[in-house]
């Protein structure tokens, strides 16, 4: 197969190379197609990210990114009048039967067709500039990513197709200066189409270039697309061509926060800082605002339901930090990385997983649902980054074992790493949870319930807004480990025998619509789930554990209730319940919650009403009445011995 050097077109600016028998590209390109679903965040994150890598070593000052969007005449695009009246037409003529494509080509067409072009200008400052071996791995290799080091966040060479994913011509214009002065080129995520050279039928190459004389040789001064003068400080400028309309309609928001997201740490130990369209400087003093603005919002809130619980952590003047040690037999030294936690503010009970750039990986779970806490860990050392580099996978956002030459012992790594955290954080706030219990109420609680607490000792700490009360148990060292209150304001759910019935004894258990496992059998697996098959094995009519249509039960609103955990070995916790009105013929179930909010069933040995045993069915307590405005307690004993977040349902008849 022979390629040429030359460009294919005489007068030709653009220059696709190309050559016989090459693979024809289409539109569909995989580098450009992965950063499609949140193409602004992946914008951010690999822009800041590849700034971040270059930064001056030693340099006290953060690294700036400022990002400017504009409009340019379209005629002034690099080689506008052949891409307009020449390329795209071969294009189309080669793909008239690949629906996608041609969409592609005749937005591009309608495009340069206009007269203005919307550009999105991203550039850096206090950074290296592209050196030659970095602009060597950005403008002419695939698949290959070369860094300052070995523990630089970069590594498949995968994100420089961020750019080109928010261009409607995927077109992206580089110009940088480094120590080997000023060079720009266009780049340009074609697709291929046959073209005549000296007579020769050719197959283009999908990318194009805009160089010197129609080459990929670069140009030795800047485009100067914005008017604006020749770069004299270290650093690269990217222009986007033809940024997405539709993104640019609410960009300086989105970016804002993908930023404030993914470079929340970042931010924090001033290694960047952000200008958004010449008006906005993104720094740690203005983090404040941007969460605040997160916290009153509900679907920012749910976009980014962790980020407030981080910056806590950062904002906790009491906040622990912890130097990871005792990791010697992989190569790391001790204090190559630190945990910060706290347990004040919005917790979220996770732990953000961060590396030497301080860029968001992931959020560390199922570390507790019991204890409040929220951590991040910043892995800022040079044996620590490279490791971690090699397990990263190529969106950032995970690490893998399968990544490594020697799986098996990345595999003990990152275990041995995520046992550090865990333990860390429950050797130091168990205790805590141990001790205090939430003096909210405490006042109804006390007296109802004084004989069966046993206080020996209390009290009672005031600090900012909220009081804390330690509890000291004559005979226990700790009656109490954990305690959540809930008030219950959901309406009318009617519990009369057509829902939640019997509990079938066979392969079935009946928790659905008919009281035998109608419509949603309980499978006895490890893991319950619900199925569409009838149970077989439930109650007849005459068996005391099926709900009867004449006893009617409503679901109670407005209840009041804490849990407590007593002795979760033995599985022992005390539910304190507080009805706005007196109840009769109550049922009370018990479900367990995991991480994810899902329900599971849990199943009750004992219930007791001060000495008094109370009827329980499976992960129900049936009790005659319940007073009104008053705290009861109701000891329970589970078939479980870990620690577990309960919720409790009422019904009572109407």
């Amino acid at each position: 197969m022979k390629l040429f050097n030359k460009s294919h077109s005489k007068n030709s600016e653009w220059y696709f190379p190309g050559g016989k028998d090459l693979q024809m590209e289409s539109g569909s390109n995989a580098s450009l197609e992965m950063f499609k679903d949140n193409p602004l965040d992946s914008l951010a994150r690999e822009i800041c990210q590849n700034s971040l890598d270059a930064g001056i070593e030693g340099s006290n000052k953060p690294v700036r990114v400022e990002f400017t969007s504009f409009k340019v005449k379209a005629e002034n695009i690099p080689g506008y009048l052949e891409l307009r009246y020449e390329i795209i037409d071969k294009a189309m003529k080669q793909w008239p039967n690949e629906q996608k494509t041609m969409s592609m080509l005749r937005k591009m067409d309608r495009l340069l067709k206009q007269k203005y072009i919307n550009v999105l200008k991203i550039s850096d400052y206090n950074t290296t500039g592209l050196r030659k071996e970095n602009w060597k791995s950005l403008i002419e290799q695939v698949g290959s990513s070369v860094k300052k080091d070995s523990s630089s966040a970069g590594s498949f060479g995968i994100g420089k197709g961020a750019p080109f994913a928010v261009s409607d011509l995927r077109m992206v214009l580089y110009s940088t200066l480094a120590d080997e002065g000023i060079k720009s080129i266009g780049v340009m995520k074609f697709v291929s189409y046959k073209d005549k050279l000296n007579g020769e039928t050719i197959i283009t190459q999908g990318t194009g270039y805009y160089g010197e004389n129609g080459s990929k040789k670069p140009i030795s001064k800047d485009f100067g697309l914005g008017g604006e003068i020749s770069r004299t400080e270290k650093g690269t400028d990217i222009y986007i061509i033809g940024f997405n309309q539709e993104l640019m309609e609410n960009w300086t928001k989105e970016i804002t926060y993908s930023l404030a997201n993914n470079f929340l740490f970042s931010f924090y130990t001033n290694k960047l800082e952000v200008v958004i369209d010449n008006k906005y400087m993104l720094d740690y003093s203005k983090m404040n605002k941007i969460i605040e603005e997160i916290r009153n919002d509900k679907k920012l809130l749910r976009k980014y339901e962790y980020l407030p619980g981080y910056y806590d952590v950062l904002q906790d003047e009491d906040h622990k930090e912890f130097n990871l040690t005792g990791f010697k037999e992989y190569g790391i030294k001790d204090g190559e990385a630190i945990l910060y936690t706290s347990n004040k503010g919005n917790v979220n009970r996770r732990v953000l997983m961060t590396r030497n750039a301080g860029m968001k990986i992931k959020d560390l779970n199922r570390i507790s649902s019991i204890i409040k806490f929220s951590g991040i860990f910043y892995a800022h050392g040079k044996n620590i980054n490279r490791i971690l580099k090699q397990l990263e996978n190529p969106n950032h956002n995970d690490w893998s074992k399968d990544r490594s030459e020697t799986p098996k012992k990345a595999g003990r790594f990152l275990k041995d790493m995520n046992r550090f955290i865990k333990e860390t954080i429950k050797n130091t706030y168990t205790e805590k949870v141990a001790d205090e219990v939430d003096a909210y109420g405490v006042s109804d609680f006390l007296p109802e319930d004084i004989n069966s607490i046993r206080l020996s000792k209390n009290k009672v700490k005031q600090k900012g807004h909220g009081a804390k009360i330690e509890i000291e148990d004559s005979k226990k060292k700790s009656d109490t480990l954990v305690v959540r209150e809930y008030s219950r304001d959901s309406g009318g759910d009617i519990e009369d025998g057509v829902t939640k019935g019997g509990v079938g004894e066979g392969d079935s258990y009946g928790t659905a619509y008919d009281g035998r496992g109608h419509k949603g059998g309980l499978g006895l697996g490890n893991n319950f789930g619900y199925g569409d098959r009838p149970g077989t094995h439930g109650p007849s009519d005459d068996n005391d554990m099926f709900i009867r249509n004449g006893n009617r039960r409503k679901r109670v609103s407005t209840v009041k209730y804490r849990c407590t955990e007593i002795d979760y070995v033995s599985g022992r916790y005390r539910l304190m319940i507080k009805p706005e009105q007196k109840l009769y013929n109550v049922k009370i179930t018990v479900d367990v919650i995991g991480d994810s909010g899902s329900k599971d069933m849990v199943q009750l040995k004992q219930a007791k009403y001060h000495s008094k045993l109370l009827d329980v069915k499976y992960s129900s307590i049936y009790i005659s009445s319940l007073n009104a405005d008053a705290w009861q307690p109701i000891t329970i004993k589970l078939n479980r011995n870990t620690r577990l977040k309960l919720e409790v349902e009422i019904y009572a008849d109407r």
